[in-house]
């Protein structure tokens, strides 16, 4: 900077208090020393950015500051030369970055950003992008950025086709770059009024030609070119191809059935694209679409992905404001019911969530449906509790315990929500039913079930039948394997809630006992639980050996973590450290 426009820059500062003085001084002393090593080269992409940051920081609070100083003083002049100062000094900034740096995607915008807010740097913008175009860049979305910033921003699509076509010297098989090249001549063929079509075409023609036989660029393509609402030959031609390329891939038809329901019509016969606005049209000619492409000759593995995407989108259309209409309500009531029927029919209908769907709407035998649907997709949880439900809803018990033994049968380990569901209606209707499903269950030959319903019927017993019978069916269901550490537990705190907090010590501690001798080896917390109980209810000269007795039964890996956990209950509970008297035996209740 010359010598005035520093002065002019520490003037307004000073005046304006957009900086303290020793503030100023550190920032110009860190501008000197980051110009010093960008002369010596040793200067790093990450102090450049940084200091960019700091002076588009400063642009800004001056901005405000004289922003806010012509509204108080209902004065246009104020000296603005401060913003031309440091906007010049910025722009110098991005343009050495870019220059010594390789050029990232986010830096390049937000020069662009910096430059469009700044009318006089538009130009110098420009100029920079033109000298960056002519270096090697490994991200192809710098080119990008810079052709789309000449077309959107400089309304010059010779200089975007130019930076494209340089980003494509280098990145021959970048597909976004092909795309996005291609979305400008689009863009400019509508601003044109088609007369740019043989360019558009060509780029069109080329870049079909160039990656044949993918599917998925070419509905890339399509979607860009339908993005504006003119219809014209650019558009057409593009779904011509598409149909008459892919007609054996469900993965057309089903672009075809959406680009109907958005409303742009193929008439296959004529080879035509129109626009209907209709959405009534729209819906019938996509329903059309996907019934038009069951009937080709697809392998059946095709066919049955183009069945589900033909349920899915007759979900989506029900669900959608479309439906207002009483006209388009029943005729998609009506596909609904065909449509699924037929997917059943063909065994394309795989998904439990749509036997459900189904099931919900249907204005037939929502039980045929359910019953269909368990025996295609057996191992739904979700589609059996649906059925049992739908039964026990009615009362058909008899039918809900057949659809519970079948649902059980064939989710095995993960039939619990199905014993969930007969265990609560049991519960309210006959309890002596649900005592035998409790039977049942706790001999259930998996974990997964019998350990939940041992528990559970013992809570159950000492409800409806009291201490002594809950002790007896205790003892029975203990011997079960495998042992299930949560039917002790619950048992325990059974136990200590009877005669109102009076219970039996030598029992609790025989619970204990066997707890630990069942599970103490690889289980830290039985063992505290257990002296957690002697100290606040037992004998604190038992703590010691309780302890010891479960150094001796864990495994190695786990004794320190016993150790740490013995010193936080010692700290819990004030231990009077009684002497060690021997080993304890703890007799059974008499």
């Amino acid at each position: 900077m010359s010598a005035d426009e520093v002065e002019s820059e520490i003037h307004f500062m000073k005046t304006y208090s957009i900086l303290k003085w020793d503030e100023l001084i550190k920032l110009n002393n860190d501008r000197k020393l980051l110009s010093q090593k960008i002369l010596l080269g040793f200067s790093t992409i990450e102090e450049l950015l940084k200091q960019i940051k700091i002076e588009l920081n400063i642009l800004d609070t001056c901005q405000l500051k004289i922003d806010q100083e012509m509204k108080e003083n209902d004065s246009e002049y104020i000296n603005t030369e401060i913003l031309t100062i440091l906007s010049n000094r910025i722009n110098d900034m991005y343009n050495n970055m870019f220059l010594l740096f390789p050029v990232e995607k986010n830096s390049l915008l937000e020069y662009i950003e910096f430059c469009s807010n700044n009318t006089l740097f538009i130009t110098k913008c420009s100029n920079m992008l033109s000298t960056l175009m002519l270096k090697y860049h490994s991200d192809p979305e710098v080119y990008i950025t810079a052709a789309t910033y000449e077309f959107d921003e400089r309304n010059d699509v010779e200089l975007a086709r130019q930076y494209f076509a340089k980003g494509l010297e280098h990145h021959k098989n970048c597909k976004s770059l092909y795309v996005e090249e291609f979305w400008v001549e689009v863009q400019h063929l509508e601003k044109t009024a088609d007369a740019s079509l043989s360019i558009a075409m060509g780029k069109y023609k080329n870049l079909i030609k160039q990656f044949e036989g993918d599917i998925e660029f070419h509905f890339i393509l399509l979607d860009r070119a339908i993005k504006l609402s003119a219809v014209g030959e650019l558009q057409c031609n593009i779904v011509r191809d598409m149909v008459n390329k892919y007609r054996h891939s469900e993965l057309m038809w089903q672009k075809l059935a959406k680009i109907h329901f958005d409303g742009f019509i193929y008439h296959q016969e004529t080879e035509q694209l129109y626009y209907d606005k209709n959405y009534t049209n729209s819906i019938r000619n996509c329903i059309t679409t996907y019934e038009d492409g069951l009937k080709e000759n697809l392998p059946l593995k095709n066919k049955h992905k183009l069945w589900n995407f033909y349920i899915g989108n007759i979900i989506e259309i029900r669900k959608s404001y479309r439906m207002k209409k009483e006209t388009i309500r029943n005729f998609m009531n009506e596909t609904m019911e065909r449509a699924f029927q037929e997917a059943h029919y063909n065994k394309a209908l795989s998904k439990a969530e749509h036997y459900i769907y189904w099931a919900k709407n249907t204005s037939k035998d929502c039980q045929k449906i359910l019953r269909k649907a368990v025996e295609v997709v057996e191992d739904s949880v979700e589609l059996w509790i649906h059925l049992i439900s739908y039964y026990l809803r009615y009362d058909s018990l008899d039918m809900g315990i057949d659809a519970f033994q079948a649902g059980v049968r064939a989710l095995t380990n993960k039939s619990m929500p199905l014993w969930e569901i007969l265990i609560l209606y049991l519960g309210n209707t006959h309890p002596k039913l649900l005592q035998q499903l409790y039977h049942e269950g706790s001999y259930f030959p998996f974990p997964e079930i019998n350990f939940k319903i041992r528990s559970e019927y013992l809570e159950w017993s000492v409800v409806h039948n009291g201490i002594l019978s809950t002790r007896e069916l205790f003892i029975e269901l203990k011997d079960i394997k495998p042992e299930c550490k949560q039917l002790y537990t619950t048992m325990i705190s059974f136990e200590l809630t009877q005669n109102s907090g009076i219970f039996k010590l030598k029992t609790i501690r025989k619970l204990y006992n066997d707890l630990c001798n069942a599970f103490g080896q690889t289980d830290i917390k039985v063992w505290s639980d257990c002296i957690r109980f002697e100290y606040m209810h037992g004998s604190c000269k038992l703590v010691k050996e309780i302890y010891k007795a479960s150094l001796l039964c864990l495994k190695p890996s786990l004794r320190n973590g016993m150790t740490k956990e013995f010193e936080v209950l010692k700290e819990e509970f004030v231990e009077d450290d009684p002497k060690d008297e021997g080993v304890i035996v703890i007799d059974d209740d008499e």
